[in-house]
């Protein structure tokens, strides 16, 4: 199920973040996480099963769309069809925008479909 970020979930963020090729660099992801918490437009939220967080989905909403920005899934549960999951239900809360990704994301995406 899909959790919308709090800023007291910021070191879980962070970590679920770097599994993005390029959030690596720490500077480059805490300023990542700025947009995140400054940018209205900017949401992101955490897939849930049971008590842990083991995915992750920032997106920007715009007018007539919604663009993938992030994408992440742990490695333990790759292939599980979670990113799919991810996918479809953010599909589902923004189901009147046309879904976006960017460069980073859509060889992801399009993986899973």
């Amino acid at each position: 199920m899909l959790v919308k970020y709090r800023n007291s979930q910021n070191k879980v963020a962070l970590g679920l973040l770097s599994l993005m090729p390029k959030e690596h660099e720490l500077k480059h992801l805490q300023q990542t996480m700025l947009r995140y918490q400054q940018n209205k437009n900017w949401e992101m939220y955490f897939w849930q099963e049971e008590e842990k967080y083991i995915g992750i989905i920032g997106i920007e909403v715009q007018e007539q769309e919604f663009v993938i920005q992030h994408l992440a899934v742990l490695p333990s549960f790759r292939g599980e069809g979670v990113g799919k999951a991810i996918v479809n239900e953010i599909q589902k809360m923004y189901s009147g925008l046309k879904m976006m990704t960017t460069e980073e994301t859509e060889a992801f995406v399009k993986s899973i479909y």
